[in-house]
């Protein structure tokens, strides 16, 4: 039985990170490249926050629970909506999963759960579901959780085949590449070197509401040593390298996280 393959859009890819609220229509226009390309593989998509929900969650953090909720929502909708949209009017069969209405966390057990049936059901029928970052209600204030941990969560139940994850640069490097003199892509991530990259990440990282390049490294590598899957992090606007990785390669410019030593 063919297994799932997760894709996640990353938010510095669909946005402009630095602009609040702030799309990349070429990332849309990729992305739709990418997609109208691949047929007859069991995807499961889900994409970040980028500029829409992580200026909103670290303005109204302070703010008290229901305020930050409700803005957080209010923000992972609107962008999420503009992708799925934007998708459906090109023809492609993809729709909206709201993530915080499929994810609980459940107080008692002090873990997540998810009914993850929809999910199942939708890839079964040949349609794409687009979850999403999102803020989760409890009783007293919200969970932010990332693109990656809803990814973690939902694969307990729907297991990847692989993951990829879309970002604007080519993959994961010794630091910040548009920023920094001489950036270094790092091609394989195992556990061996984790420790050493997670250092040289920690050292140059501006942190977002989510954690940042260094906690989708960490929470990655993790998820790949227990799943004995393979992670890619490759750019979304090199739409031959996307669909390579998404149909079982490994593309010459992209940063490969996986459980295997070698």
């Amino acid at each position: 039985m063919q297994k799932y393959i997760y894709v996640k859009i990353g938010g510095s890819f669909i946005t402009n990170k630095d602009n609040p609220v702030s799309l990349n229509y070429k990332a849309l226009k990729s992305l739709y490249e990418v997609l109208n390309r691949i047929n007859s593989l069991k995807i499961i998509m889900g994409n970040g926050g980028g500029s829409f929900a992580h200026y909103t969650v670290l303005k109204h953090r302070e703010s008290g629970g229901r305020e930050l909720l409700v803005k957080c929502h209010e923000a992972t909708r609107s962008l999420n909506r503009i992708i799925v949209d934007y998708l459906v009017n090109k023809g492609l069969p993809v729709t909206s999963v709201q993530t915080s209405a499929i994810v609980y966390y459940d107080e008692e057990k002090k873990d997540f759960d998810v009914f993850y049936k929809p999910v199942e059901i939708l890839v079964e029928t040949g349609i794409i579901p687009v979850l999403y970052g999102e803020c989760i209600p409890t009783k007293s204030k919200p969970i932010v959780l990332s693109t990656e941990r809803v990814f973690e969560l939902l694969s307990r139940y729907l297991k990847p085949e692989r993951m990829i994850l879309l970002t604007d640069v080519p993959g994961v490097y010794n630091c910040n590449p548009k920023t920094c003199r001489n950036p270094e892509l790092i091609h394989k991530i195992t556990p061996g070197n984790l420790e050493d990259v997670l250092k040289l990440l920690r050292e140059n990282e501006k942190a977002d509401a989510t954690g940042g390049i260094y906690g989708k490294v960490l929470s990655m590598s993790k998820l790949a040593v227990e799943l004995k899957i393979d992670v890619v992090v490759v750019s979304g606007f090199d739409v031959e390298s996307v669909i390579e990785a998404i149909r079982g390669g490994i593309p010459r410019n992209s940063t490969l996280i996986t459980h295997r030593e070698d």
